[in-house]
Parts: C-alpha cells; structure tokens; sequence
C-alpha cells in the first residue's frame, strides 16, 4: 500500500480521535551543513497547530533529495535503505499517536516525541522528577536560587519519600499514579504522623505541587492530583514588641559584650525592618545619601531580591556608630557583627529573661516589630510601610502588621471627645 492510501486509512479509521491538524513530514535542514558536505535530515510532527522536531541521525546530498515526496531520489541500494529507515520511523509515530489516542493521555506533538525518544509518561517516576528538579536547582544555586531555598526542596523530598516507605510500603512511584489520594494521604502523613503544624503542613504540600507541576508541563504525567485540593492556612497573629520593651532594651546595662552586641543588632532591626539574613550582609557600602540629604540603607532582599531603600533612624544611627571601628565588621568588611542567626535566638531567649519581656525574642520578632510600634503605630502610612520591608504585594504588609492598643485607645479618644461635646438626655427628658 503506498503511503498516501495508507494514511487516507489510517486517518479514516482514526478520525473520531485525532486531531484534524496532525502531521508529520521529512524534510533536510539546509541551515545545517556538516562537515562532510551532507545535510541532516529532520522529522517534524504537528498536532493542532503545535509543531516539534527530532532528528533522524541521517543525511543527504541535497541533490538527492525529493521534497514533494520525502525521499532519497532513485532506485540504488543506499537509496532503498534510506528510504525504508525514514518508512521505520513514520510507521513509529502513527504507532504511538494511536496508543495516546485510545489512551487517557493528552495527544501533543510533544508527547509524541517524548515516546519516540524512550520517555513515556509511564517510565518517568517521582525519584526521577525530584533528581531532574533539584538538579536544575542547584546549577542555579547562588545565581536564582538561594541555599535555604534548595534545602527547603531536598527536606520536602525527604519527607515525600518518607511518607512513601512508612505510609505506602513503597520506595518509588509513577507520575501517572500520583493522584488525588496520593496528595491528601501525603498532607495527613505531615501534620498527624510528623506532627507539623498545619501551616508548615501547608507550606510544604505547596513546594511538592511546585515539583509536580514541572512533569505537568513537561508533559510527563496527564492530570493534576491537584486539582480539587484546597490549600488551608490559619490565620496566625503576628506579635511584636511593644515601645516600652523596646526602651527597656535599648537602655538595659549588659556586662558580656557579646550579649551586649546581639542586643544592639535586634534593636537595629527594630528600627529598620530588616531581615537577618538582610543585616548580615549589610556593609558600609550600603549607606547611601537619600533625596532627603540624609543616611539611608539600600539593598537587596536575599528572600525576594527586591530592591530595599529606607531613611536610617537616629537609634539604627547610632547603632551603626558604635561599631564603625569594631574589628570583625572590619575584618568581614560588615556593618555591624552577626552571629549566626541559631546564637542570636539563643542569646535573645537570654536577654528576655534578662530585661523580663514576655514575648519570644527572635531576629524575626524584630522585623514585626518596625511594621507594628516602629511604623504603622506612629502614623506612617501601609504604602510606605510595604515599600521598606520590600514587598511586592501590600497584602503581604497587611499579614505581617496589625492594629495596636494604644493606636484603637487614640483614635476612639478623638470620637469620644466628639460625642462628649454633644448634648446629653436629662432624666426629666430635657438637654443639657
């Protein structure tokens, strides 16, 4: 049967199927001369518009070669060959366009190639997702990605795979098998059997959807086992420090210099808003002057690399004075002498006790604080707010803030002076 009848069949027994648009078609790339005067012939194969490439492994004279009908030219033996080679793969790609077609998976032109090339939905399992996912991830370490960000990768698969042995008696799984059930069991797993808490929970489902929908994209698995999921975070109050905790510890005596330091760098973050992580890499030339005239601090967000710019406050000032002659910020060429962020919590559960501050004093706590009593508490409006904590969404702002005591006690004093200077009802039904 010559290939023209054979496809008019092929398409008739197939139509109900098949795309009206696929297509498949041999042609040399001419842009692609080799060294030995040949040119390589290509395979392109085109499902409703959608078009991808595989190269065939062998070349041609162009003077061989038959456009309108997609052969070598000729009768000779090489001729033959060559033409029942390109015959081989043609009878290959209606094989595998036939088995998407009465299969659940999504016909593409590129799920066509995957199975041609040997990487069907089916041999690609979850260990061969995370190992190509985080390999990606890491050759960008330190360019897009930072090592926190890939250590929060390598945990959730450790903790996937976990899951996998304990749970479901199983070292691997298909992508294909990764269902719905897979997703919620996996979320139960986290906050019952692991005990997190249901945010971290949370936190963690959404990295490993993050994983899956890499294979979706690449057309490795064809459906979302997330698709009727629902993610479900708890509200969580943010606390912070109220002013006077904040003059209790700026003032406070401490005798251990080290002690005395960890103090210096929370308050600091107090009065900027900036993250750990953001503090330990500050330097001297990130002071700049500011459209005011004044000292500011510009830099980058490690977490979001947006850039930050924000007016120095007089104790923040004061701060970085103190320690411009310190030998380590001259030695490490910093601004001022962080410690790991592991010895400043542990320091600061020491000063709490110290100063007799309720609250659990971390470096984060600092950040909450410039948003709540620094800012937002003193009139400074959300926007501006969002801007120097290095938002991209005030939504974001409004997470982290909330409204305080002291702020709902002023402004409910200026309604009840208000009402205070209205007209009051007598008992004999009379105004004052």
């Amino acid at each position: 049967m010559n290939y023209a009848l054979r496809k008019r069949n092929f398409m008739k027994d197939f139509s109900p199927q098949m795309t009206p648009t696929f297509g498949i078609l041999f042609y040399v790339k001419k842009t692609k001369v080799l060294a030995n005067g040949l040119y390589p012939v290509y395979l392109r194969i085109t499902v409703n518009g959608e078009r991808t490439e595989i190269a065939t492994k062998r070349s041609i004279p162009p003077s061989k070669w038959i456009a309108g009908q997609q052969k070598y030219k000729g009768t000779t033996e090489d001729a033959r060959h060559f033409n029942a080679y390109l015959e081989s793969i043609r009878n290959q790609v209606y094989s595998v366009y036939r088995e998407l077609s009465t299969s659940d998976s999504a016909v593409t032109a590129n799920a066509i190639k995957n199975a041609m090339m040997g990487t069907k939905a089916n041999a690609i399992t979850l260990k061969g997702l995370f190992a190509y996912h985080l390999g990606n991830k890491r050759k960008l370490q330190d360019i897009q990605f930072s090592k926190s960000t890939i250590t929060r990768y390598e945990t959730v698969e450790n903790h996937v795979f976990e899951f996998m042995k304990n749970h479901l008696q199983i070292d691997d799984i298909p992508l294909n098998s990764i269902n719905f059930q897979f997703v919620t069991e996996l979320d139960y797993y986290l906050r019952v059997t692991r005990c997190n808490n249901p945010n971290t929970a949370c936190k963690y489902i959404k990295i490993f959807k993050s994983v899956i929908l890499v294979a979706i994209k690449n057309e490795w698995m064809t459906k979302d086992p997330f698709l009727n999921y629902k993610f479900r975070l708890q509200e969580v109050e943010r606390h912070a420090l109220s002013m006077e905790d904040v003059d209790r510890l700026y003032k406070h005596n401490f005798t251990i210099e080290r002690v005395a330091n960890v103090r210096d760098i929370f308050v600091f973050c107090c009065y900027t808003g900036l993250a750990y992580v953001d503090v330990f890499e500050l330097s001297r030339n990130n002071i700049i002057t500011g459209i005011d005239g004044e000292s500011w601090i510009e830099t980058h967000r490690k977490k979001t690399d947006s850039r930050t710019r924000l007016p120095i406050l007089p104790r923040a000032m004061e701060i970085i004075n103190n320690y411009k002659h310190h030998p380590k910020c001259i030695a490490d060429d910093k601004l001022l002498p962080v410690l790991s962020n592991q010895k400043m919590n542990a320091y600061l559960k020491e000063i709490a006790t110290i100063c007799n501050i309720r609250q659990n004093l971390t470096t984060h706590l600092a950040r909450h604080t410039f948003a709540t009593t620094i800012t937002l508490g003193n009139g400074v409006p959300m926007e501006t707010v969002s801007k120097m904590l290095g938002h991209s969404s005030i939504s974001t702002t409004q997470i982290y803030s909330k409204v305080l005591d002291n702020k709902i006690s002023d402004d409910m004093g200026v309604l009840r002076t208000r009402f205070e200077s209205k007209p009051t009802r007598q008992k004999d039904g009379t105004f004052d």
